[in-house]
């Protein structure tokens, strides 16, 4: 109870965000704070299933809402959801026939409420997949490279469970007995077989970085995308709800941009620059002083 979160040091004492200098106590304070936030979380997610199964299904049911910044906030609680129950057994349908077929849905049929919050959802569907599927776990919020975790010497179908298990805040525990729904849902999608599954897998095991593996998934969706245009024909791209234009969508932007950077221009100008232009241009624009002005009496 006297550790608190890390924090930086300046001049030697800890400061708190804001650069304020912290309390004598307070490190105490933050670790009591953290305890707290641990154990609500463990009771509402692990002690009391009532409450449990009607919170994970509303925050399934948001994904689902036209709203970018409903989505994106639903997405952090996603993440630590996962790093609190992926490794029950109890919670893998809800996770795997619920919430991950949600997350799927929002980035292939790519709706224009959706712009500019796919790299949210894939990162969800990145955690999912790791977690239930690959045996491996990411920190908290999705973030960084997926650890593999070792396989049970005990048993050669089962990954061993990771020391922070019982610690979401350490970036939780995966599922020891891997799932194949995740797969049952990637391979009902249209364009999607068992040789892109498997493909993607082994990229995802060879490449374990948050960008490789988020780009790997946003390809294999990207197919899935091309091959459901027939399903929203009713819906126009000038609808309000209509299917995002291929400018605008994140799954056709490697496609059309590619991995090439456009270099600047060699001349840079600036916004200061084209105001000193505009004044020299008007002052030689003026008639200068000369004999046409003088006149005699």
């Amino acid at each position: 109870m006297k550790k608190g979160p890390r924090s930086q040091v300046q001049n030697g004492s800890n400061v708190n965000a804001d650069g304020s200098p912290k309390r004598v106590n307070q490190a105490e304070i933050d670790a009591r704070k953290l305890l707290r936030i641990s154990r609500l979380c463990h009771f509402l997610m692990l002690e009391e299933e009532t409450v449990a199964g009607y919170l994970t299904l509303s925050v399934i049911q948001c994904l689902g809402f036209p709203d970018a910044y409903t989505v994106r906030r639903c997405t952090k609680i996603c993440h630590r959801i996962l790093e609190t129950v992926a490794w029950s057994q109890k919670y893998t349908d809800m996770i795997a026939n619920r919430m991950f077929p949600s997350l799927i849905l929002n980035i292939v049929t790519e709706p224009k409420w959706m712009v500019g919050v796919e790299w949210d959802v894939i990162s969800v569907i990145r955690d999912i997949y790791c977690r239930l599927v690959l045996g491996q776990v990411v920190q908290s919020g999705g973030q960084g490279l997926g650890i593999q975790v070792g396989i049970d010497p005990n048993n050669p179908q089962q990954f061993e469970q990771t020391k922070f298990a019982n610690d979401p805040l350490k970036g939780g525990g995966i599922l020891v007995s891997p799932s194949h729904l995740p797969r049952v849902v990637l391979a009902s999608l249209h364009g999607i077989d068992g040789t892109a599954i498997k493909n993607l897998e082994e990229n995802m095991k060879t490449n374990r970085s948050a960008k490789e593996q988020k780009d790997f998934l946003r390809d294999l969706l990207r197919v899935a995308a091309s091959n459901s245009h027939f399903l929203d024909k009713s819906r126009g791209e000038n609808a309000i709800f209509g299917r995002a234009a291929i400018q605008e969508s994140l799954l056709n932007q490697k496609m059309l941009f590619g991995h090439t950077v456009h270099d600047l221009p060699e001349k840079l100008v600036t916004r200061s620059m084209v105001q000193k232009m505009e004044k020299t241009n008007a002052l030689n624009q003026e008639e200068p002083i000369g004999l046409s002005n003088f006149f005699l009496k």
